[in-house]
């Protein structure tokens, strides 16, 4: 550690350091519980007999600025105010949560360290002197080539490495795609409602309108698109978020009919589509028009939030101008983790990981459904087919708001459907319960908790 000390003439040494030091202190430039250099090292460092060091540790350490402890480093001491006066001034602590059951988590415990440890090392080996500079703003080639075969494969999307581009999380991809769009002219996007937030948010950072669109049991009212006047669509047609339906056949033949007739784009958020229990798989909707639709994937529902890992297979057409927002908003994942994602997809430590996975959560959806019909069987449960969450829709009479407020208070976190939706039509309540990484036990306590608030 490099400290910033000017020693002048005339003063002793040891009181100049000791006066520098605790300014720096006092100033907040070193805050409790930074290491200070040993002082054999910084006497080295400064070019003065390690006692003038010492003596100004010692000092510092007798007003209370130091802790200097035999065997470890010197710290800087914690100064403000005593413990109990400064817990007086912080407003009360929220409750703890016990069991989480907000959606779109997955099992973090079952995140493959070991596994992806090695592909990470391998990478280091592997990668080249000029794989470390700056690199293709799209991401690096070993990624995008292992995007397009993966999605190819997986979700029966059309996708080559040249229409993919990687990001950090998907509202990265989004905000991008989103400025793109809007300098091609656009200024309206349709958002299903309800939907996921950062959709909307995303749209309007980039300085366009999100219009909500309803979404009843068969997914998004296209029939809605025309009369809004709306420039592109954002869609979950797979697993619809957060109500779980799937997008009725007619409708996706009529939403690929309006973006065919508007030259529109529809984005396709593929989430969590791999994870299905009780229905056939269902194709990606860009397989079927490859040139009108924008087909987002991420590793955070499969792998982990923490990776920091989306991609967007893009239209040709639309490749050039969101390649440009990258380039100026330069932020997407390590190069050294693109490559060490790569060869987990390559090879194949994805797909033993979705299929190790895909059993423990369809045994911990059957222990919520199965504890939901025990402790709250007014609840009737909806989107349970996929997914790493499940919707309880409520008696309609439900005050959804006080009902997850209360369950927040007896540790049980979870989301109320209007926290998801402008509600353009009207919704009944409804609990959003998401069980990707609480174990069957855990789920069952969660739902006698829900029942002990409903009573």
């Amino acid at each position: 550690m490099d400290l910033l000390v000017k020693f002048e003439p005339g003063a002793p040494l040891h009181r100049q350091l000791e006066r520098q030091l605790r300014d720096a202190i006092r100033e907040g430039r070193l805050r409790p519980g930074v290491s200070l250099p040993a002082s054999r090292a910084l006497a080295q460092d400064l070019g003065v007999s390690r006692g003038v060091v010492v003596e100004a540790y010692t000092q510092l350490a007798a007003e209370g600025y130091l802790l200097g402890r035999r065997g470890a480093d010197t710290v800087v001491a914690d100064t403000s105010a005593p413990r109990e006066r400064r817990q007086a001034r912080q407003p009360d602590a929220p409750p703890r949560i016990v069991y989480d059951l907000r959606p779109g988590q997955p099992d973090l415990a079952s995140f493959p360290r070991r596994r992806l440890l090695a592909a990470i090392t391998r990478a280091i080996r592997e990668l080249p002197d000029s794989g470390l500079t700056y690199g293709d703003a799209r991401g690096t080639e070993e990624l995008r080539t292992a995007v397009s075969d993966y999605v190819g494969r997986v979700r029966a999307a059309v996708a080559g490495p040249e229409n993919v581009v990687i990001s950090s999380g998907l509202a990265h991809g989004l905000t991008n795609v989103w400025a793109a769009l809007r300098d091609r002219g656009a200024k309206r996007i349709a958002v299903e409602d309800p939907g996921w937030r950062l959709q909307a948010r995303t749209a309007e950072y980039a300085g366009l309108t999100a219009v909500p669109v309803p979404v009843d049991e068969r997914g998004l009212v296209v029939a809605e698109l025309d009369r809004l006047d709306v420039d592109a669509v954002a869609v979950t047609p797979a697993h619809q978020f957060p109500t779980g339906v799937v997008m009725a056949p007619e409708r996706r033949a009529a939403l690929l009919d309006w973006a065919r007739r508007r030259d529109a784009l529809i984005l396709e958020d593929d989430y969590d589509a791999e994870y299905r229990y009780d229905r056939e798989p269902v194709a990606a909707l860009q397989g079927m028009a490859p040139d009108h639709v924008a087909f987002c994937g991420t590793a955070s529902k499969t792998l982990a939030p923490a990776l920091r890992i989306a991609w967007i297979v893009l239209p040709e057409r639309y490749v050039r101008d969101v390649t440009r927002q990258y380039i100026v908003n330069w932020a997407g994942p390590s190069a050294i983790h693109q490559i060490a994602m790569a060869n987990f997809m390559n090879s194949g430590e994805v797909d033993r990981h979705m299929r190790r996975t895909r059993r423990v959560y369809q045994r911990r959806r059957d222990a919520l459904v199965a504890a939901l019909g025990e402790y709250l069987p007014e609840a009737r449960i909806g989107g349970a087919a996929a997914g790493l969450h499940l919707l309880a829709w409520l008696p309609e009479d439900s005050d959804e708001p006080a009902i997850a407020g209360a369950a927040r208070r007896r540790g049980v976190a979870v989301h109320a459907l209007h926290r998801h939706c402008t509600c353009v039509a009207p919704q009944p309540p409804a609990l959003i319960l998401g069980y990707g990484h609480l174990n069957e036990a855990s789920l069952r306590h969660a739902a006698e908790e829900l029942s002990a608030v409903m009573r």
